[in-house]
């Protein structure tokens, strides 16, 4: 193998628990109000399991502002959980106050001029504001009241917008006020948000579609560079279209990331060329030293180029990883054209350096490369940890290092640990295969599609993985992330 690239180090604690699902909820939910007490403007639980019927909560708003929260008289229920929507139209503010976690499984519209706030962990930990399964929090118009912990968000109605507020503050909180079509931008020859980024943004599970961009700049994605104190959440990108040419380290979300992306995803396509030196391509982030928690990337990913000294990476959802990610999963291909040496390409990520982890993750993704390059289901290149992750895409290559789940292992011993591939679908069978390097590589295992869809995997968290035959194929998937 020839000398790798790094595009950076460190290691920053993951979120290992923060998506773990709560027992005692209160449900807001077309389902009659029940073990919920209303009165003087707020909303509190009468049993650690209580419904809000959505009806009957519009109605309050109808009449005044209201506060939802999970403490009662003498009771304590812990996540605040939105099952079907809601709207309001009058200039009344709406307060969720969990104990843990506010999770968003519906779209709520504000369509007035009222206010909302969110609270988490109060009194608790390890809890999350988070939109799974089309949920969503909008705004009629941007200038409605956001608030989030306590701190002001300011809400942005278009990416020019979003832009211009974060390059004037990089450090500021900003929010996308509802879904936005960017076509009506025009193609982007840059990343839309080209400042380095230091604050925090959240998407409330809004939708940015048909974004494109066509640029050869060294960082490219919707943000250039996310750093260290940088936070993105909650944003979902659809039909993107990115194209870069050489040298760049590109994702549809990010170019490099340093901070932390959390309970996002992208989907689209990117066409790239490799380089001299040396590029990271991603469906979701180029380059990622910092945490991934609760991603996912359905972005099929072309990459050309040849040249002895082209050293690329390529990955579903990340080229390069040199940091943490957790609970993510993708589903796109990562196609190598041309022979570029020294390339990884995995279904998951093109290249695990040092120091880097991957834990409770899954792709699905075919992968392919050519000449002396690596391929594998989740890894092109693997340099430290994954754990209790699968892959069930075929990855192929001309004289090169193939395997089910890892191209080429460069990990010490026991650094792999419940990792498993499907022999049915990646067309990779030998058992020793596990890694294209290391025959019966320790802690990889190949199963087929029929033992992953019988129960979940040996040392996979059933608080943390399910099956269900109605979901992902029946394969194992992401409780608190699932297939969207």
């Amino acid at each position: 193998m020839k000398q790798r690239i790094c595009y950076g180090a460190g290691l920053v604690v993951g979120l290992m628990g923060a998506l773990a699902p709560a027992q005692a909820q209160i449900i807001i939910s077309a389902s009659p109000t029940a073990n919920m007490s209303c009165g003087g403007g707020v909303c509190s639980p009468t049993a650690a399991s209580a419904n809000l019927n959505t009806g009957d909560l519009e109605n309050y708003l109808a009449s005044g502002s209201l506060e939802v929260t999970t403490t009662g008289s003498g009771v304590q229920a812990s996540d605040i959980v939105v099952e079907a929507g809601f709207s309001w139209t009058n200039a009344s503010a709406l307060a969720l106050d969990a104990y843990r976690s506010v999770t968003f499984q519906s779209p709520v519209a504000v369509n007035g001029k009222g206010a909302v706030s969110l609270v988490t962990n109060d009194g608790g930990s390890g809890g999350t504001l988070s939109f799974i399964s089309g949920g969503s929090l909008s705004f009629r118009k941007p200038k409605n009241n956001l608030s989030i912990q306590g701190k002001s968000y300011k809400l942005a109605g278009s990416l020019p917008k979003l832009a211009a507020d974060i390059a004037a503050n990089a450090s500021g909180r900003y929010a996308l006020s509802a879904s936005y079509d960017a076509s009506k931008d025009g193609l982007y020859g840059q990343s839309p948000v080209k400042t380095k980024f230091k604050g925090s943004f959240n998407g409330l599970g809004n939708t940015i579609s048909n974004l494109s961009i066509n640029g050869g700049s060294k960082e490219l994605g919707l943000f250039a560079n996310v750093k260290a104190t940088g936070t993105i959440a909650s944003v979902r990108l659809t039909n993107a279209a990115v194209e870069t040419g050489r040298n760049s380290i590109a994702g549809v979300i990010a170019g490099v990331n340093y901070g932390t992306i959390f309970n996002s995803s992208a989907a689209g396509t990117m066409s790239a060329k490799a380089g001299k030196k040396g590029a990271a391509f991603g469906g979701l982030v180029g380059s990622n030293l910092g945490t991934l928690n609760g991603t996912a990337a359905s972005t099929d990913i072309s990459v050309s180029g040849s040249g002895n000294f082209a050293i690329t990476d390529v990955g579903g959802l990340v080229g390069v990883n040199s940091g943490n990610i957790y609970m993510s999963y993708a589903t796109g291909k990562a196609t190598a054209v041309e022979d570029i040496t020294a390339a990884g390409s995995g279904g998951l990520v093109g290249f695990n350096a040092d120091i880097a982890n991957i834990v409770n993750c899954y792709a699905t993704g075919a992968t392919s490369v050519a000449g002396s390059s690596s391929a594998g289901g989740l890894t092109g290149v693997n340099g430290w940890t994954i754990s209790n992750s699968y892959s069930t895409g075929a990855p192929t290559g001309t004289g090169a290092a193939v395997g089910g789940s890892i191209g080429f292992d460069e990990s010490q011993t026991g650094s792999l640990s419940n990792v498993y591939w499907d022999t049915t679908t990646s067309g990779i069978t030998n058992l020793s295969q596990g890694a294209g390097n290391i025959p019966n590589d320790p802690g990889i295992t190949g199963e087929t599609t029929a033992q992953l869809q019988a129960g979940l995997p040996a040392g996979f968290d059933p608080t943390i993985w399910a099956e269900n035959a109605n979901i992902n194929g029946g394969l194992p998937y992401l409780i608190a992330n699932p297939p969207q």
